[in-house]
């Protein structure tokens, strides 16, 4: 029988493949599974955050009836006598049975991004509550220590590491899990791949029930978790500067309103104004949003019942309730007036109107935005659980405890193949996968390098844990060479 060399051996690279892929599955969830399970469990309570908070302030988010008998100008002025010594920054007039959010800026706060709320009843004229709001998605206190732990761990800036990381890595573990699943199945025949992507294989005990399950859920929950991981990393602290570079470099960023006074022409009517082309990062912009402007305003620039004609120039130029109101940025500024983020519809409109004449100075319906802007505002919505409301939550919710289940049910599989004389300890797959595909197919194994040499610039922290990775497989390999010699 002839002997097989290495230059007669196939040239096929599935066994490397999977190799590879076994091996970054197998580090990946063996080092990154924690900051995995913190971020799915604390993602689980943020998803359903903003219908808690309807619940537990009810008190204050909730008019006694839907009447509107008191005119927005009193309400702000009932407003203002709770913080006279703090300026107005927006105002939320009440609609279907809400109150009026009057809000103020407050140096004191730990940012600008966070506002004292003082709630009004637009059907009485009482105040509901006084708290403090925070970022574009009107948090209240309960969802903002939430988003704060499941962004942060509510350790500043260091603490963003630990989601940046976690959604880094989320998307190409999940895509690995799924390629070694699919290489196990397809060989199975079809019906019995339709059988293992609708449950778990019937018939199996011990580990390889175990890995059926942590598959089959890993598959249902797949599109989801590539959701997250990169509607996540667009507000993280690297891949998100490097997402918003990319943007501004292409001119994809969302327009704003200008907070500039009106241009009058001959005919004495204002002029439309086009947008200044950058995100708004104000005073009344959130962490998980964009604001309308950059307009900072006094009370002495605006009188109350300014906010009366701008709420009804912004109703005839076609915009819908709830709106944010922003008080002139200065003397002769216009109103900017925006639609605050809902579900079920495609997104903000936003307009300046003249406080003298309640005409519209500007518009920036939301179908002009760049797609990319289209698409970060709808990925905003959907992350935070505002695209599709209850049902958004809900599923929200559903991939968190997914994720949890599948790293969970991973780290028992990785118990089970522990070799017993290492407690504690995991046995990885075979090494060489990576020369072996060099040898058989270099010039894609090149382009493959340079690909992933990419990805980690565009993602740094997974190019940074990723380098680590393989310093670490280096040093265990040397290691287990000694051992051996």
């Amino acid at each position: 029988m002839p002997t097989t060399t290495a230059q007669s051996r196939p040239s096929d690279i599935g066994g490397p493949v999977r190799q590879l892929m076994l091996r970054l599955h197998f580090y990946v969830g063996l080092l990154i599974g924690p900051f995995l399970l913190i971020a799915a469990v604390s993602g689980f309570f943020y998803a359903l955050a903003p219908t808690i908070e309807k619940v537990v302030y009810n008190d204050q988010l909730a008019a006694a009836s839907t009447a509107q008998n008191v005119p927005l100008s009193r309400q702000i002025t009932t407003a203002r006598t709770v913080h006279p010594d703090l300026p107005v920054s927006r105002i939320v007039p009440g609609s279907d049975g809400s109150t009026t959010r009057v809000l103020f800026t407050d140096g004191a706060l730990p940012s600008e991004s966070h506002s004292r709320v003082v709630f009004v009843d637009p059907s009485d004229g009482a105040i509901r509550g006084d708290t403090v709001q925070y970022g574009s998605g009107q948090a209240l206190p309960l969802r903002t220590w939430l988003s704060g732990v499941h962004r942060s761990l509510h350790l500043g800036d260091a603490g963003r590491l630990y989601s940046e990381l976690a959604a880094s890595w989320l998307a190409p573990l999940a895509l690995a899990g799924v390629y070694l699943w699919w290489g196990r199945t397809r060989r199975a025949g079809t019906s019995a791949l339709r059988s293992t992507v609708v449950r778990s294989t019937t018939g199996l005990t011990g580990r390889a029930r175990r890995r059926s399950r942590h598959d089959v859920l890993g598959t249902w929950a797949l599109l989801g978790m590539l959701v997250l991981s990169a509607t996540g990393l667009t507000w993280s602290a690297h891949a998100g500067q490097r997402v918003s570079d990319l943007r501004a470099a292409l001119g994809w960023t969302t327009p704003s309103l200008s907070a500039q006074p009106p241009v009058t022409s001959r005919t004495g009517s204002p002029s439309d104004q086009a947008a200044d082309g950058h995100e708004g990062h104000g005073s009344h912009t959130g962490a998980h949003g964009t604001g309308t402007g950059t307009s900072t305003s006094t009370d002495t620039d605006w009188t109350p019942d300014g906010a009366r004609v701008a709420l009804a120039g912004a109703h005839a130029t076609g915009l819908t309730e709830p709106v944010e109101l922003t008080p002139p940025a200065g003397d002769g500024g216009p109103w900017l007036v925006q639609e605050v983020r809902r579900s079920w519809t495609p997104g903000p409109d936003a307009v300046s109107i003249d406080a003298a004449t309640g005409t519209a100075v500007q518009s920036i319906p939301f179908s002009s935005y760049p797609a990319a802007a289209r698409l970060a505002d709808w990925g905003i919505r959907l992350h935070m659980g505002f695209l599709f409301g209850l049902a958004n939550q809900l599923l929200l919710a559903a991939v968190a405890a997914a994720i949890v289940v599948v790293t969970i049910r991973g780290y028992a599989l990785w118990w089970t193949r522990r070799p017993t004389r290492y407690r504690g300890l995991a046995r990885p797959p075979v090494r060489g996968a990576a020369r072996e595909l060099l040898r058989r197919r270099p010039l894609a194994t090149l382009i493959g390098a340079i690909a992933v040499v990419t990805l980690g610039w565009a993602v740094p922290l997974l190019g940074i844990s990723l380098a680590a990775f393989l310093v670490l497989d280096a040093l265990l390999g040397l290691a287990a060479r000694r051992a051996r010699g």
